[in-house]
């Protein structure tokens, strides 16, 4: 077992438990009163591990990340007669740590969130650094604040059981952590990408430590997401819109977001096509498609992302690997540049 832990700007501490049986979140609860909240099929894949009685079992996909979802999970709250001292458990993928750490964190104003993560996409990033929210429309996470949770559980075990298309989206977020980091992890990834394939425990439980240790070092640093935290933001503006206008899994359309990325920042001249070449082969290299189109559907969405001030935007640009640039740019000057 290896226990991580980060600690935020305003003191708040996390334990993440990685390469370790996720039974271990009855040890943690210990005789606290809590609430799992998980999807319908994760509980039917985990449900002889799982109190029924103590579950709500939401639906899954994207359109069922709403505010309608989490009025219903706080009914169930109340239901359940939980209180500030119980403790709520998102057991599931990203969607599901969204869904639980925004309701966990507005019912009686704060009660206490811990996440069992059971994708490759939620174990190195959406159920790290606390951001939590649900979709307004066709507005991604739009709604939402920034609560940690107290413990996060990674068990590599439930990578055996992902689809293709999850796993594959849970590397497409590996990729980005290898290009936005100065670290090994790129050489790390390419020289091991057949156990990666393989989804061989150690190579993934060390690939899941390391993308977390990224993540938790830029979030301690800037909790608040005002300014470094930016940088976890590559490829997610045009990724974003990949997500909803085409319907991608959130990895693989942020793949197509850092081509496009990468394709801007040769354009804006804060990389040679060197750089793009080499990005577009590992992106290839990894079972991604490069191609991307984009027409005013995706535009109309750039214009009201998140980290948008007026009519600027706070692009995330790469220089070199392991360099990213957060750069102000008009968002006309983006659009002009992607049809150019």
């Amino acid at each position: 077992m290896i226990v991580l832990t980060y600690n935020t700007d305003n003191s708040t501490k996390t334990d993440i438990y990685c390469s370790v049986d996720y039974n271990i979140f009855k040890n943690i609860v210990n005789d606290r009163n809590y609430v799992i909240i998980t999807d319908e099929k994760v509980y039917n894949l985990y449900s002889e591990n799982l109190v029924k009685s103590n579950c709500i079992i939401i639906k899954e996909g994207e359109e069922h990340k709403n505010l309608s979802n989490i009025e219903y999970v706080i009914r169930q709250f109340i239901a359940k007669d939980l209180d500030r001292n119980s403790i709520i458990i998102g057991f599931g993928g990203g969607l599901v740590c969204d869904i639980a750490g925004f309701a966990a964190s507005i019912y009686m104003r704060g009660t206490p969130v811990g996440f069992v993560a059971t994708t490759l996409l939620a174990q190195i990033d959406a159920a790290v650094g606390g951001k939590n929210g649900v979709n307004f429309g066709s507005y991604k996470n739009y709604i939402g604040n920034i609560t940690q949770p107290q413990f996060i559980i990674n068990d590599a075990l439930f990578l055996k059981t992902l689809s293709d298309k999850d796993y594959l989206s849970g590397i497409g977020e590996v990729l980005k952590y290898c290009l936005i980091s100065n670290s090994n992890l790129i050489e790390y990834f390419t020289s091991n990408f057949n156990s990666v394939t393989m989804r061989d425990k150690d190579v993934m439980d060390f690939l899941v430590k390391e993308c977390i240790k990224i993540k938790t070092e830029i979030v301690s640093r800037d909790t608040n997401d005002k300014g470094l935290r930016h940088i976890l933001n590559f490829g997610h503006s045009f990724g974003h819109c990949f997500e909803i206008v085409d319907g991608l899994a959130h990895g693989i359309a942020v793949t197509k977001g850092m081509c496009t990325a990468i394709d801007l920042s040769v354009k804006f001249g804060y990389a040679d096509a060197r750089l793009r070449d080499r990005v577009y082969e590992l992106i290839k290299s990894a079972g991604f498609e490069t191609e991307y189109k984009l027409d005013t559907r995706h535009f109309d969405l750039l214009q009201k992302d998140k980290k948008k001030s007026g009519n600027y935007i706070d692009f995330v640009f790469l220089s070199e690997i392991g360099n990213p640039i957060i750069g102000k740019t008009a968002i006309g000057d983006i659009i002009k540049a992607v049809v150019e």
